[in-house]
């Protein structure tokens, strides 16, 4: 009697006593029934190689065997997709040399006056300017919009 240790598909070690003439075809169809899947799916490996049906349990060198399923295969490569337009250019930020001339103006008589509106909103507080746009205010921090009339 020889007695082998087969680690099952749900990870749980199952413990076997078969005589040694027993062959693999007979080990496979007894732990088919015990995991509940069909003869052609079910693999048996020791170590690294998988074990043919025709050895004999004698002939097997390790006394703890794993069980896998047969894979599906063969499936051909999926070619490369060509892309016909070129990737979108990623808007980059201008850095604006002496930025905080354009939001106050001095004037002939050294009195210092604001080109740009101020955020009213008391997220943003003092300090956070409006971008001036064609027909609006537009604050950047909170997203606040002015939208004027005459454009």
């Amino acid at each position: 009697m020889v007695q082998l240790f087969v680690k099952s598909l749900h990870s749980k070690t199952l413990s076997f006593d078969f005589p040694a003439d027993t062959s693999i075809w007979q080990l496979r169809k007894q732990l088919a029934e015990v995991e509940g899947v069909p003869l052609a799916a079910l693999r048996i490996g020791s170590s690294v190689t998988d074990l043919g049906d025709e050895k004999s349990i004698g002939d097997l060198d390790s006394q703890f065997l794993f069980t896998s399923l047969r894979l599906m295969g063969g499936a051909k490569k999926k070619r490369k997709k060509s892309f016909t337009k070129p990737k979108k250019i990623k808007h980059k930020k201008k850095k604006v040399p002496l930025a905080v001339l354009k939001y106050y103006k001095v004037s002939d008589d050294g009195k210092v006056t604001r080109l740009r509106r101020t955020c009213p909103n008391p997220t943003c507080g003092p300090g956070v300017f409006m971008a001036a746009h064609r027909g609006r205010q537009y604050c950047g921090k909170c997203g606040l919009t002015y939208v004027s009339e005459g454009k």
